[in-house]
């Protein structure tokens, strides 16, 4: 039997989250593509949060999007990127 692959529109939206929050990494800290990531997984390793969700957050942090709360990424990603707080 072959090994089917559910399309699920989340892990779509989540992959691109991803790729967007490297490509926001790679032009702010001017680092590479490998750097970007590895940025990500040690925010998902602070934070407790996923890679999803981290890539969100910073996303949401470098666009002004929601007011920013006592959440661990959003602090992380101010800290880290240098960003005053709201």
């Amino acid at each position: 039997m072959a090994h089917t692959h559910r399309y699920r529109p989340a892990d779509h939206r989540s992959r691109r989250e991803i790729d967007m929050a490297i490509g926001v990494l790679m032009g702010i800290r001017r680092c590479s593509q490998k750097e970007a990531l590895d940025t990500l997984v040690r925010a998902t390793r602070a934070s407790g949060v996923g890679i999803g969700g981290v890539s969100r957050t910073l996303l949401d942090v470098v666009s002004e999007g929601p007011e920013p709360s006592t959440d661990d990424a959003i602090a992380h990603w101010n800290a880290l990127l240098e960003l005053p707080s709201r």
